[in-house]
């Protein structure tokens, strides 16, 4: 279950528009803009809950991102554990299971594919740092910056995103970015139904190369 969780309530900052760019919306949010252009790669452990329904999810994977687009995802608890996934931009993910002469036998399926995705239907390409910033630009909206909470004892700035329509962002009313003070880097985005928690993606053992 979630570790953690916050609501928008008491978040003071004032809202605007959300705008083409992040580096015109809040501090926090321009400067992890600003660091994410000097990172050529990153790898970090995410843990995952997400609630549909009556259904529930937890999962845990070892997450490889290099720009533009590769992507390597390694299983270690929920349903696909032990099964590592690749994905070089394309519209297919490869997957195998285990190592040696077992990771040859190879599957391909469409990247949004149900066996490759989250239960609210995330897949491998919208779990980057690089995608968190491309919805926000992309999701007609609201966004404000208050203080975040300390995580993994880390100072953090909470930027709160709220779509004009829940429809068009997966029936999230509203969703909260926790950027690390350290590196403006995300550690955390809690996903809400109204003030159900209903997604958190934790993101730990961060390890960037420049």
């Amino acid at each position: 279950m979630p570790s953690q969780a916050q609501t928008a309530v008491g978040i003071q900052a004032p809202i605007t528009p959300l705008l083409p760019t992040p580096s015109a919306g809040p501090p926090a949010w321009a400067a992890f803009e600003y660091a994410w252009t000097y990172v050529t790669a990153y790898s970090t452990t995410i843990t995952v809950f997400e609630q549909k329904g009556t259904q529930v999810q937890n999962s845990v994977f070892d997450y490889t991102f290099r720009k533009p687009s590769s992507v390597t995802v390694h299983y270690n608890k929920g349903i696909n554990a032990g099964v590592t996934l690749e994905w070089s931009g394309g519209t297919t993910v490869v997957a195998h299971r285990g190592s040696g002469l077992m990771a040859l036998f190879k599957k391909s399926f469409p990247l949004h594919d149900p066996q490759v995705t989250t239960i609210r239907g995330s897949s491998v390409d919208q779990l980057s740092f690089a995608a968190i910033l491309a919805h926000s630009q992309g999701m007609p909206g609201t966004i404000s910056q208050g203080s975040g909470p300390t995580i993994l004892s880390i100072l953090t700035a909470a930027v709160t995103l709220i779509p004009t329509s829940s429809i068009a962002d997966t029936g999230l009313t509203h969703e909260i970015v926790d950027l690390s003070a350290m590196t403006s880097l995300p550690m955390r985005v809690l996903g809400y139904e109204g003030e159900t928690l209903v997604r958190q993606v934790d993101f730990s053992n961060i390890k960037l190369q420049r």
